[in-house]
């Protein structure tokens, strides 16, 4: 008796102890064009840790720099031509509704590369903007525009966290990086923000990363 009265299924804490999963081995991503030299802005965590970092119809990319407070990462191609960067240049406060564009996961087209949009309203919810609903695997990286037809931000596929000794899965959560913070992330390593219109599905690219 009590030895059972002293159960404590959470041990130093009353609240289930969280912990994000291992990344694939393999992991399909949305990277932006950024510049026609080849800079393309992505999601930090879906490029983290990676051998190599493929983009598809262009060869590897270079992990150049990241900032783990905005969850960015800078990735650059050499050598490719025809590049076609997203107008980022702007300001104002993001519109709710969004359309965002971006490449899913194989496995979700038939194993195809189709580029795709998707629509999804902006919330701020504290200190973050979230989406919903929420995209398909592969749109972490994925370019956000607003009504407008302006860049709103970059889409982040939060990973699901895992519920302490339960093993039992949280729910993934859609976030947007606002158009500024990529803006100032772009401007201190260097890159120009492109201007002008620019076609959202022709500034995406497939980024495939591969883990030992």
């Amino acid at each position: 008796v009590a030895m059972s009265s002293a159960y404590n299924p959470f041990p130093g804490n009353a609240v289930a102890q969280v912990s994000p999963p291992p990344r694939k081995k393999v992991e399909y991503s949305t990277g932006i064009i950024a510049s026609a030299d080849g800079a393309i802005v992505a999601d930090r965590q879906t490029t983290d840790g990676c051998m190599t970092i493929a983009v598809p119809g262009y060869g590897n990319a270079t992990r150049i720099a990241d900032d783990e407070t905005r969850e960015l990462a800078l990735l650059r191609i050499y050598g490719a031509s025809g590049l076609k960067p997203l107008a980022m240049a702007g300001n104002g406060t993001t519109k709710s509704n969004v359309s965002i564009t971006g490449i899913s996961d194989p496995q979700n087209q038939g194993g195809h590369n189709a580029v795709t949009s998707v629509a999804a309203v902006a919330a701020p919810v504290g200190t973050d903007i979230t989406l919903s609903p929420e995209p398909a695997v592969g749109f972490s990286g994925a370019a956000a525009i607003d009504s407008d037809g302006k860049f709103a931000g970059l889409t982040r596929l939060k990973p699901a966290v895992i519920a302490g000794p339960t093993g039992t899965p949280l729910p993934s959560q859609a976030l947007l990086v606002s158009a500024e913070s990529v803006r100032e992330f772009l401007k201190a390593k260097g890159v120009a923000i492109a201007s002008g219109a620019s076609d959202a599905k022709a500034s995406v690219l497939r980024l495939v990363c591969v883990r030992k």
